[in-house]
């Protein structure tokens, strides 16, 4: 049985702010096999990483996203509930998608980028349009889409016709979207149909899972074979399937 890899979800969290690239940076020295993390447009057309539509539960303030602009942004403290993060601007920030990028190449590993289009946006399309032309001045990174969105799916394949593609879903399951080559769930909806990775590795799907952070979780998920498991703790999980 093969190990499946381990992405950090929103970097290396459990003692960092998500999404930032302090937790980023933690993901690398912890050993994770890439990153999976949300993507969203902000009122200036930047892309930052970021999963609410909004900052409150992330910097304490108020507004949406794509109502802010990048510099608006920059003002906002989004390690206020982390303390000792105080002062730690890779902390502090919220990143855009070339900060990320760049962490990436100058870590010199190769890391797999596991980049979800957060939908409904008021952008609709343009999210992936601007993905699309980022990832083009960025030429050999290792990247997969990903998104609950169809339309952002079939968007994207209008786009690309090679970057892996992931369709993420919740109950219930669905015919998948045409063009995608990876479904992805929570680790409950695998717990409550085992036979869905066997089942989707015969009809030729990879599958992915969330969020996979203790032990007990990692084994059964690695029981059943999936592919990738995102984690909020990349070396204590990568540490528990070694063992």
């Amino acid at each position: 049985m093969s190990q499946p890899l381990i992405a950090a979800h929103r970097g290396a969290n459990e003692f960092l702010p998500e999404h930032s690239l302090a937790a980023f940076r933690q993901a690398i020295v912890e050993g994770a096999d890439g990153f999976e993390f949300d993507i969203r447009l902000t009122a200036d057309g930047q892309l930052v990483l970021h999963h609410d539509r909004t900052v409150k539960r992330t910097s304490g303030a108020k507004g949406a996203v794509a109502d802010l602009t990048l510099a608006q942004l920059r003002e906002l403290n989004f390690a206020h509930l982390f303390p000792d993060c105080a002062g730690n601007p890779e902390a502090e920030r919220i990143p855009t998608l070339e900060d990320l990028f760049g962490l990436v190449v100058d870590s010199g590993k190769d890391l797999k980028l596991f980049i979800e289009t957060k939908h409904p946006s008021k952008f609709g399309p343009r999210l992936e349009m601007r993905l699309w032309e980022t990832l083009r001045r960025w030429p050999g990174l290792d990247a997969t889409v990903m998104s609950f969105s169809r339309a952002a799916l079939k968007t994207w394949r209008g786009l690309d016709s090679d970057t892996p593609l992931v369709w993420i879903f919740e109950y219930p399951f669905r015919r998948p979207p045409e063009g995608v080559q990876v479904l992805s769930s929570r680790v409950d909806y695998l717990d409550a149909t085992p036979e869905f990775v066997e089942r989707s590795h015969e009809s030729g799907y990879q599958v992915y899972t969330w969020t996979v952070n203790d032990a007990d979780t990692a084994h059964r998920m690695a029981g059943l074979e999936v592919d990738v498991m995102f984690t909020d703790r990349p070396a204590a999980i990568r540490q528990t399937l070694a063992g």
